[in-house]
């Protein structure tokens, strides 16, 4: 039995041919107690809250309460540590207090049939719970029950209240990686809010103080889902993995945000570079720069879009093109010399120009100068990777001129002796 297959009751099935079987089973062992009462007979404070929750007249909300206990008991895997053990629903009073009020206070709007204030109620509850990594099961839950329930809101609450719980329901799946499932939720919240009215729409936003509108978070996550979508999917064939990046840029351009889009820009340029479309490459860097720069935030981003506009006119042999932009770049780092743009500059820089300057010692001297900058400069951030490439270009540029020598030694020691050989070794210092 999975998550997925757990009946949600009380909040949105009703039980009435076992409430007989529960009204018995629960005032024979917890009859309305106070809390010294629950101490002194030794009752379950769980079974205390339920019976509560019963004798209140929120039948659905103490069902659901034992039902949940039950699940947690029976499918979330124990432990050997004590502190996580008391945080089981059945064994935490703080948590059970809080949960016995929530549901009680949704079935009091589901009575009043103010539904859009029950479902705002449930969604409540799964952000509460969000933040603990023991209590994601329990979120999922009450995401899925606030999506039932929305079927009884009005149309146009209805709209709304579905595209809220979509949205930090996708947000929480995000969160555990679970793109696919996400995107899904979230396509069908932009659907909705875009055959809604949009006067309406407009005025809607996220739940949070400084909330932004809920077209756009919505979109924000659509993006971030899509693109991670398509690294995901790096393996598989080209056309599954642009449909994500095309996605993901449909979205990033709903948002308007300068930064998403920019990032957007640049990745649907890096995926057109690779597929050998380097005029339109260019044309998505361009846009992404010029996004970048809107944003006025984003320095290492702008960097990086013109480090790989560079890329795309050294391979279409561009190459004043090419020195116009490293020049540009140039001077976008120069200011902070020891900043991780500035390695990836250098690195880049001496990667595209190494064959334009063999001829001429001053200007090697100088490249094998900013590949060892870069390297320190990947050293001081932990970017070894990079630290080793700059190294690896360094060397293997330092050894190139001996090459020559070496391919016409190497054959005549070798027809001598050992000894030959190795003088030759030493020679060319290999």
């Amino acid at each position: 039995m999975s998550s997925d297959s757990l009946v949600r009751p009380g909040l949105t099935t009703p039980f009435t041919g076992s409430l007989p079987e529960i009204k018995l089973r629960l005032r024979k062992k917890v009859p309305k107690l106070t809390a010294n009462d629950v101490r002194r007979a030794r009752i379950p404070y769980y079974e205390a809250i339920a019976s509560e929750l019963y004798e209140g007249g929120y039948v659905h909300a103490a069902f659901l309460l034992l039902h949940l206990i039950e699940y947690e008991d029976g499918y979330v895997g124990r432990t050997s540590y004590a502190a996580v053990e008391s945080r089981r629903l059945r064994n935490d009073e703080q948590l059970l207090n809080y949960l016995g009020d929530a549901l009680a206070a949704a079935e009091g709007w589901k009575t009043r049939q103010q539904y859009e204030r029950e479902v705002a109620e449930l969604l409540a509850i799964a952000r509460h719970f969000g933040p603990d990594p023991e209590k994601r099961w329990l979120v999922g839950q009450f995401f899925r029950i606030a999506l039932d329930r929305c079927a009884d809101c009005s149309p146009r609450e209805r709209v709304r209240a579905q595209s809220m719980v979509r949205y930090y329901y996708g947000k929480f799946l995000i969160d555990q990686r679970h793109h696919l499932e996400a995107m899904k939720l979230l396509e069908q919240a932009d659907g909705d809010l875009e055959h809604a009215c949009p006067g309406v729409v407009d005025g809607w936003s996220t739940l949070e103080e400084d909330g932004e509108p809920l077209s756009i978070a919505i979109n924000t996550l659509l993006f971030v889902s899509n693109r991670s979508l398509a690294e995901e999917m790096a393996n598989s064939p080209t056309w599954m993995v642009e449909q994500y990046i095309r996605d993901a840029h449909k979205a990033a351009l709903k948002t308007r945000k300068a930064s998403i889009m920019a990032q957007s820009y640049q990745a649907y340029g890096e995926f057109l570079c690779a597929k050998g479309c380097l005029e339109e490459s260019l044309e998505m860097y361009r846009n992404a720069l010029q996004q970048a720069e809107l944003d006025g935030e984003l320095p290492d981003l702008a960097v990086s879009v013109a480090l790989a506009q560079a890329k795309s006119y050294h391979l279409l042999g561009q190459t004043v093109k090419r020195e116009a932009m490293l020049a540009r770049v140039d001077r976008m780092t120069k200011p902070t010399e020891k900043s991780l743009s500035r390695g990836h500059y250098l690195l880049t820089a001496a990667t595209l120009q190494q064959q334009d300057v063999k001829e001429d010692p001053l200007k090697m001297t100088a490249l094998l100068q900013s590949l060892q900058q870069a390297a320190s400069v990947f050293e001081q951030f932990r970017q070894r990777d990079k630290s080793l490439e700059a190294r690896c270009l360094e060397g293997l540029l330092r050894a190139e001129p001996l090459f020559t020598e070496y391919a016409t030694l190497v054959p005549a020691a070798i027809s001598t002796s050992d000894e030959a050989l190795y003088r030759v070794i030493d020679q060319v210092g290999f």
